[in-house]
């Protein structure tokens, strides 16, 4: 119990004590340029998405949501065949499985 209370203590005090040098002034942000060079002016776009990410073309991605689809039948149809063959419910997951890399 006292470790605990000692741990409590330690955390409360570290997160009380916030870094000066990493903490930033008002106006000094990404979209903020030194006065008079009229540039940045505006703040970035935020748009919540990573900009390391792309997205897929409309042809690709309607051939992924095709393929998808095709998937989902097949393991449908799996699923309804172990039901029909009375398939035990522990073994069924790896019947299916089985199923759909058959077909």
């Amino acid at each position: 119990m006292k470790r605990l209370k000692a741990l409590i203590a330690t955390i409360m005090i570290t997160a009380s004590t916030v870094p000066v040098s990493l903490a930033q002034a008002p106006g000094t942000g990404a979209g903020t340029a030194p006065p008079g060079t009229g540039a940045g002016t505006n703040p970035p776009a935020v748009t919540g998405m990573k900009p390391d990410r792309t997205i897929a073309d409309p042809a690709a991605r309607k051939a992924m949501r095709a393929k998808e689809a095709a998937l989902r039948q097949k393991r449908a149809d799996c699923r309804k065949q172990a039901r029909l063959q009375k398939v035990p419910l522990l073994k069924r997951n790896a019947f299916v499985r089985a199923c759909v890399s058959k077909s």
